[in-house]
This record gives structure tokens, sequence and C-alpha cells, in this order.
């Protein structure tokens, strides 16, 4: 007498292999993803800032710029002239009827604070002053 067992497999060699193969799949980009972000040297966290630099150019016939300078301390001079951030916009709008066709040029320190030259240039845009320029260190020696 020959003794059946009514239990079926529940995996099948098909199922199994399967698997197999989209578990090799999930290792492979794994690992080769993985890999690429250790190596890339664009990494954000990795993000090198430097000083602007540029090319030389001719200087500018006529009449000059009035001349911002922003030092590492984040003080502001207008001329030689000391000025608070809070009394900036006053005294370039003193001063834009007579530098509004030549412009303004903002000569900043690389220590100094991004958000004082965006203050200093927002303000000189408000004042009616076009022109604006920002000091960049000479690489042509």
């Amino acid at each position: 007498m020959k003794v059946t067992t009514s239990r079926k497999s529940l995996l099948s060699l098909e199922s199994v292999a399967m698997t197999d193969i989209v578990m090799n799949l999930f290792v492979f980009f794994f690992i080769s993803f993985s890999l690429l972000y250790t190596f890339n040297p664009h990494k954000e966290s990795k993000i090198d800032v430097k000083l602007p630099r540029g090319a030389a150019r001719d200087e500018a016939k006529g009449p000059s710029p009035l001349v911002v300078s922003l030092t590492s301390g984040n003080e502001i001079f207008i001329g030689k002239a000391l000025v608070t951030a809070d009394h900036l916009k006053k005294e370039l709008a003193a001063r834009s009827g007579e530098f509004k066709e030549t412009g303004i040029l903002v000569q900043s320190d690389k220590q100094a604070s991004v958000d004082y030259l965006v203050r200093i240039l927002d303000a000189a845009k408000q004042c009616g002053i076009q022109k604006l320029g920002v000091a960049v260190e000479n690489t042509a020696s």
C-alpha cells in the first residue's frame, strides 16, 4: 500500500530563482550607488567656498562710481565715512542723485557676511541706483 500526503509545497523552483535574481539586483544597485556617492567630488557636504576672482580688464574712463566698502567686521563705509546698517539707505539716497549715472562699487572683504552685501545692493536699488558692481580680486598678474 502506498501512503500519500496531501501537503503541497508552498515554494516552487521558479519563485526561488526569481527571489535570487531580485536580491542580486538589489545588492548590485545598493553597492553601486553607495560607491558613486562615496567617490563623487561634487558632494554637497564638502563644498569649498573660495574668493571670487575676475579677469583683468581696462580701467573705465569717465567719472568713478561711489565706493562702498564692507569690512570683515561687517562695518560699512561710504567713501571713508562709517555708516551703520540702519542709516545706509538714507545715506545712499542722499548721494543717489550724484552717482545715479556712475553707480556704486562694493568692495567686500572675503570674511564679511553675505547678508550685509545683499543689504548694500538692495538699498542701492531702492534708492534708484541701477548700476551696481562688486569688486573682485584680479587673477591676472
